[in-house]
């Protein structure tokens, strides 16, 4: 019960933040839902907190807003802790995504550069996580700590086991899949963004 109270206390911080960089954009629920793709009516119901939205609706929100996934995240930790300089493994913030099953967990310091971010995906699910999502980033490294892993970049497969690691450089379209029938694959991703 108490995770599920932290997980709608960090869905409400979510919604409030992505309002607040709508709103300080000067962009309408329509623009936004032009820019990103998200039906006007999915947009209403995230920044009213009325519906979790899924890693993909987040990640084309936060693009069409110039960030990434991770800085909302790191606003959404700084707002409930302040001045975090260190982050204790009780006070990493991790979101589900309801559809999927898939966890991420924020897991270095808000504000850290680069980031680090643990990613678990259930048995024999996959997402796509598309180019665009990406581009404000300086390239990411992925680090298998446990299970298998495939990651389709564009055309090429690559196949992951414990242990192995993969640096993707540029964006690019990518569907990430657990082929394990049982068990979950948990990996971390650590990324720094672009200056601008």
């Amino acid at each position: 019960m108490v995770e599920h109270a932290e997980t709608q206390v960090l869905d409400a911080e979510i919604a409030r933040l992505l309002l607040k960089q709508r709103k300080s954009k000067g962009w309408t629920v329509a623009e936004l839902a032009e820019y990103s793709g998200v039906s006007q009516a999915m947009i209403s119901k995230v920044e009213r907190g009325a519906s979790s939205p899924s890693a993909a609706i987040l990640g084309r929100l936060v693009n069409a807003l110039g960030i990434t996934l991770s800085k909302l995240f790191a606003e959404a930790e700084l707002s409930q802790n302040t001045n975090v300089l260190l982050s204790k493994k009780q006070q990493q913030q991790h979101w589900t995504d309801n559809q999927l099953g898939i966890t991420r967990w924020s897991i270095s310091p808000a504000g850290a550069n680069p980031e680090l971010v643990k990613i678990e995906i259930p048995a024999l699910s996959e997402f796509f996580m598309p180019a665009s999502a990406y581009e404000h980033l300086n390239g990411q490294t992925i680090w298998l700590l446990s299970g298998q892993l495939d990651i389709q970049i564009d055309t090429q497969l690559f196949h992951l086991e414990t242990g192995d690691s993969i640096a993707l450089t540029t964006p690019a379209d990518c569907k990430l899949h657990n082929p394990d029938h049982q068990l979950p694959c948990v990996y971390i991703v650590a990324f720094s963004q672009k200056k601008f």
